[in-house]
């Protein structure tokens, strides 16, 4: 194995977002399968992540406009991530 197999960080985040796609399919999947309980609610909690006020508009009196930016991690966006992870290291 080569010293110089080295991935740009590009492709890296590229994974991660196909893991992030895959933890939302599962988490869809899971709505749909699971009963309401417990468990249910473990998986398909999120948490928001980012930065931007509750409203979203940034004022300066002369302009106003939206910003802000946010992402929903849950337990199985963290699965897929970890999933694309290992393809990741698994396909050098």
């Amino acid at each position: 194995m080569s010293i110089n197999n080295k991935r740009s960080i590009l492709v890296v985040l590229i994974i991660l977002l196909f893991g992030c796609i895959i933890g939302t399919a599962l988490s869809q999947l899971f709505s749909l399968i699971l009963p309401d309980s417990v468990v249910k609610q473990f998986f398909l909690k999120t948490t928001s992540i980012g930065w931007g006020n509750s409203s979203g508009w940034v004022d300066f009196n002369i302009i106003r406009f939206k910003s802000g930016f946010y992402i929903d991690i849950s337990v199985l966006s963290l699965i897929g991530m970890m999933i694309s992870w290992y393809f990741l290291r698994y396909f050098r």
